[in-house]
């Protein structure tokens, strides 16, 4: 016999009244004993988390409707999934709305729902699924193993909007060393399959979750999914918090697992306050293994489209090209390149290579958005401008002199003999916890302590005495005159290596909505012209100090790195790569290397004969996948990954031409995603433009894609930034000859591109033809 219980929204009315008769209808039911709603439960002076907990456990199916998708709903689903309850899912059929949602929600697009149109219609498909006796959802999203449970393991989802209050958080869980937090960013996992973040979440010892406030960018697209993930993580038996600003509406169910703030101080002291009480699981989580499939599938992952979450897989089937030797060489000071197309994926691999060679010495520098800020507000303050300059060299020379000397003497003191007192090495050690803080200080922290003695001498007025005097305190603020002497130290210490390489990431995280573009340009430009003069200080002899050989790379998105040229004085100057994946062949060992990885036997390209098998749509499935996802690992990475787990789900015993087109439907909400979070980082809102689109046939004329652009435009001079902004992110290509159409987007190839378009519409007498990129073309519902 079967307990059920349904959640629901509130509103509309009609809605409302249509579940409860529903439930009322299917309460008479010969197989059913109870059917409660959460209307039924008596909550007067309890906690509501906890009765609407009791009455999930109770039950044997939960049915929920998610026409609205309700956050409430949402939560006590993801309660339901966790506690491993049968699940049914409903949906008004005529409500053109919820399709939307549906699709925008994404987590739950492989699930399937119950589609109805009135009270008798889902009393009767419900009644006919209770009979079916499905599996569990949970089976099915943990039925592999999810990976070991960590009990240091802390869960973060941060908030989308990078305020004061993002900060706050980000450095309090830094602070915690007894916990590892693993950080999901939704601009890189947002879409990412419900499965995948169960074992995440599965993982994980605790969860906490930063609602982006819905005044922001994306909050609509983003919280819907927090809500079920942070229900998920509850009914797993999870510690869970949820952060979110005061004046916002916070649903009912979870109110009393919220940490609500008004300042970027309440912040840091609730989550203070939550890590410090959390407490261990009652029992430790099970491992899960599913049954009935086939082991080879079921084994199948492509590692993880993140390369920050991949780095152990990385090292054994990294595929290396021409840009990754340019980086080993040091060819190149800028590597450049969309996101997705590997540059933190060459980065890490990179240093794992040059460490191996022990004459090498390689520090890795990735500020977090927040650790520029104080720099950038002082800066904003300084007049005149050259002393801005100064002090950014200032800033990056120290910066980068005390990286060095810290990673050099980390690495000396883990070898068997240690460091030799007396020895140049131990000299700099001392200077080092002397006068620089120690080697404990983190990049982060020596960024604050540097912010903060440049906030005291702010405060004495630089701008007022003359230009040499205020060079002096600049120098006094940085670093107590001390540079020269850590230049030397280093020198000495150091006089020995091969090479001293610094690779620096995440400088384009402070590239957000609203940050001053400007100055964040100057402060890139100041780090290329720094490092220059560092360099050629290192590698003189002179004055008894050592040649030193040091090399900067810079790994960078490439739409940021064309701002920061055009405000160069020299741009042509820059010695850049252009990270691109144009070879398909190439491209297509990013999957057959991880393929082989697993496997052990056969060869890598048989991925396309065992695992992706004949055509899809009449065409060969190699050719397919490729043809549809933008030309960059990440992508493809996302895209052969839910293809497998959908196969999996499916029971099948490879992927077949089914699971691809779900797969294809996954991965371009994914890639529409990740357009719109580059656009919120380029200050524009994306989201009404691209929908313009939508319906559409895939090509389109000059005129036919103007007037699409005229209703978010005004005039043709916005109508031509528009267009050139979604040429430079691939979202559309230009035809440059018959039927062949150009999709890159750097400002040397689109004037090429427009030259052979403009060309082409002379000599075939009509005029220009744009096409929507493939990856686009599910998610917008676009013709051909």
């Amino acid at each position: 016999m079967e307990r059920l219980f349904f959640g629901y929204s509130a509103q509309p009315e009609i809605l409302r009244e249509t579940l409860l008769n529903t439930a009322a209808q299917l309460s008479l039911h010969q197989d059913v004993t109870e059917s409660l709603t959460w209307e039924d439960l008596q909550v007067d002076g309890r906690l509501i988390i906890n009765e609407v907990e009791k009455a999930i456990d109770h039950c044997t199916i939960a049915v929920f409707d998610l026409t609205t998708m309700n956050h409430n709903v949402l939560f006590e689903l993801g309660l339901a999934i966790g506690k491993g309850k049968r699940i049914l899912l409903a949906r008004d059929s005529q409500d053109k709305e919820a399709e939307k949602k549906w699709r925008d929600f994404a987590l739950l697009t492989t699930t399937g729902y119950i589609g109805y149109t009135n009270s008798a219609d889902l009393a009767g498909k419900i009644a006919a699924a209770i009979t079916s006796s499905p599996s569990t959802l949970i089976d099915d999203l943990l039925g592999e193993s999810p990976g070991s449970y960590d009990e240091s393991r802390l869960l973060y989802v941060p908030s989308w909007k990078r305020d004061e209050s993002s900060h706050m958080l980000d450095k309090t869980l830094k602070s915690y060393k007894k916990y590892k937090t693993e950080q999901l960013d939704l601009s890189e996992y947002g879409s990412a399959p419900l499965a995948w973040f169960a074992e995440q979440v599965h993982k994980s010892h605790a969860s906490i979750f930063h609602f982006t406030p819905s005044r922001a960018y994306l909050a609509d697209l983003w919280n819907p999914r927090l809500s079920l993930l942070a229900g998920l993580a509850r009914g797993l038996g999870r510690s869970v918090v949820l952060v979110t600003e005061r004046q916002e509406e916070v649903a009912i169910d979870y109110r009393d697992l919220a940490i609500r703030y008004s300042t970027a101080r309440e912040v840091r002291k609730g989550v203070q306050t939550w890590i410090e009480n959390i407490r261990p699981p009652d029992t430790r989580p099970a491992s899960r293994v599913r049954k009935h499939l086939s082991v080879e599938l079921e084994a199948l992952r492509f590692g993880n489209h993140v390369a920050e979450s991949d780095q152990t897989g990385l090292d054994r089937y990294f595929v290396e090209t021409r840009d990754y030797k340019d980086v080993l060489e040091a060819r190149a000071v800028i590597f450049s390149g969309r996101k997705g197309t590997g540059k933190t994926a060459n980065m890490l691999q990179a240093a794992q290579t040059l460490r191996q060679d022990t004459r090498n010495l390689v520090c890795v520098i990735k500020p977090a958005s927040y650790e520029l800020d104080g720099l950038i507000d002082i800066l904003q303050q300084l007049n005149p401008k050259h002393l801005e300059d100064y002090l950014i060299e200032g800033f990056w020379k120290y910066l980068i002199y005390t990286e060095i000397a810290i990673r050099a003497i980390d690495e000396a003191e883990r070898l068997p003999a240690g460091i030799a007192i007396g020895s140049p090495m131990d000299e700099l050690r001392t200077c080092i916890e002397d006068k620089h803080g120690g080697i404990e200080a983190t990049f982060a922290v020596r960024l604050e302590i540097l912010t903060e003695s440049l906030k005291h001498w702010l405060e004495d007025d630089p701008n007022s005495g003359s230009v040499q005097e205020a060079r002096k305190q600049i120098n006094a603020a940085l670093y107590g005159g001390a540079l020269k002497e850590l230049r030397r130290l280093i020198g000495s210490a150091l006089g020995a290596r091969e090479r001293v390489a610094l690779l620096i990431d995440n400088l384009d995280k402070a590239w957000e909505k609203g940050a001053d573009l400007k100055l964040l340009s100057r402060l890139l430009l100041g780090l290329l012209s720094t490092i220059g003069r560092i360099a050629d200080e290192f590698h003189r002899e002179k004055g008894g100090k050592n040649r030193v050989q040091l090399s900067l790379t810079v790994f960078i998105r490439s739409d940021i790195f064309a701002y920061v040229r055009e405000h160069a004085r020299e741009p042509d100057k820059i010695a850049f790569s252009e990270i691109e994946w144009r070879d398909r062949d190439l491209l297509a060992r990013v999957l057959e290397d991880r393929f082989f990885d697993v496997r052990q036997k056969g060869r890598p390209e048989d991925l396309w004969t065992t695992l992706f098998r004949g055509e899809i749509q009449g065409i060969d499935a190699k050719d397919y996948i490729l043809s549809r996802v933008q030309p960059r690992p990440r992508d493809l990475v996302f895209f052969a990954n839910a293809a497998v787990m959908r196969a999996t789900n499916a029971r099948h015993p490879f992927v077949t031409e089914e699971d691809i087109l779900e797969a294809e439907r996954s991965y371009s909400l994914f890639a529409y995603e990740a357009l719109l979070v580059e656009g919120v980082a380029a200050s524009l809102d994306l989201e009404p433009i691209l929908f313009e689109f939508a319906g559409e046939s895939s090509r389109l004329d000059r005129h036919e894609v103007r007037e699409l652009l005229s209703t978010n435009a005004a005039g043709d001079s916005e109508i031509d930034h528009l267009l050139n902004v979604l040429r430079r992110h691939g979202f559309i290509g230009i035809e440059t000859s018959e039927d062949v159409f150009d999709y890159y987007g750097t400002p040397g190839e689109m004037r090429r591109a427009s030259v052979l378009a403009r060309k082409l519409e002379k000599s075939l007498g009509r005029p220009a033809r744009f096409e929507i990129h493939p990856a686009y073309r599910s998610y917008l519902e676009i013709r051909g």
